[in-house]
């Protein structure tokens, strides 16, 4: 039923272990062929423009498995970052504040929604590929981190152009959000199908969000929606959008990284507002 594939990863970059990697060799060559590490060391960023590459590498990944159906090795290196010609300046403006998160249409953020935490402006566009398959991507920056949202759509013969995908980063530790509490608060929220993949607090918060932005989109109250994963191991259970129990035309992506968590929704047209 799914006709559009949504991915997107978040990285927190006041992490420590983010600062500092573009000069760890073994890792960027592990990570990044050769013409991105090229990238990566021409950049005014170093740093921020590996975590762009990363961010988007993860979030094309998550694309090309529900394409294929299960995902395939995760080999880093192999998928492969092309970015477009008018965003490779630099990424250097990160906003701050709590403000609008963007919506990514086609994947880029170009309207705001009421939500959000921070500031969010596009710093590249390009697409994720791999063995033949592609996926658009759109990577943002805000204030301390960046985060990645990809796409693909499953017919070759529908047209992508309008296709919106909502996206969504918040801060964990947001003392008012509705993900606020002990996780085993959080659990008690969930379903027996829905707890199965929550293993952390984050992984809690970032479900509990995405599940009350695909409601609002739905036009539904949250208790008819549910994100569910199917069996297998942890990190390869792509999460699947359910309504009253049964699928919907509808995806969701879930990302988490430090003191944030991250989301990216689409719900088809002759879906939104009339369940």
């Amino acid at each position: 039923m799914t006709s559009v594939c949504v991915g997107n990863d978040v990285v927190d970059l006041e992490r420590s272990r983010t600062a500092g990697r573009a000069k760890d060799a073994r890792f960027v060559t592990r990570v990044l062929d050769v013409e991105e590490q090229e990238a990566v060391r021409a950049a005014s960023e170093p740093d921020v423009e590996l975590w762009c590459h990363w961010a988007a590498k993860e979030a094309g990944y998550k694309v090309i498995s529900k394409l294929l159906g299960s995902p395939p090795p995760f080999v880093h290196r192999a998928f492969k970052v092309a970015w477009s010609e008018g965003s490779r300046g630099a990424a250097s403006d990160a906003l701050a504040g709590p403000s609008a998160e963007p919506i990514a249409a086609g994947p880029g953020r170009e309207a705001a929604t009421d939500a959000g935490t921070a500031v969010a402006v596009e710093i590249r566009r390009g697409t994720v590929g791999w063995e033949g398959r592609n996926a658009e991507v759109s990577v943002a920056r805000l204030a301390g981190g960046v985060h990645a949202v990809a796409f693909a759509v499953r017919e070759p013969a529908r047209d992508a152009v309008g296709v919106e995908i909502v996206p969504r980063v918040e801060l964990l530790d947001e003392p008012a959000a509705p993900w606020a509490g002990s996780l085993d608060e959080l659990r008690s929220r969930f379903t027996e199908r829905e707890a199965d993949a929550v293993y952390s607090l984050a992984s809690a918060a970032v479900r509990l969000g995405a599940r009350g932005d695909l409601a609002a989109r739905l036009g539904v109250s949250e208790r008819r929606v549910a994100i569910v994963c199917g069996p297998g191991r942890s990190g390869r259970r792509p999460p699947r959008v359910f309504l009253d129990g049964g699928p919907v035309e509808a995806d969701v992506s879930l990302s988490h990284d430090g003191r944030l968590i991250a989301w990216a929704i689409w719900v088809g047209r002759g879906q939104q507002m009339r369940s």
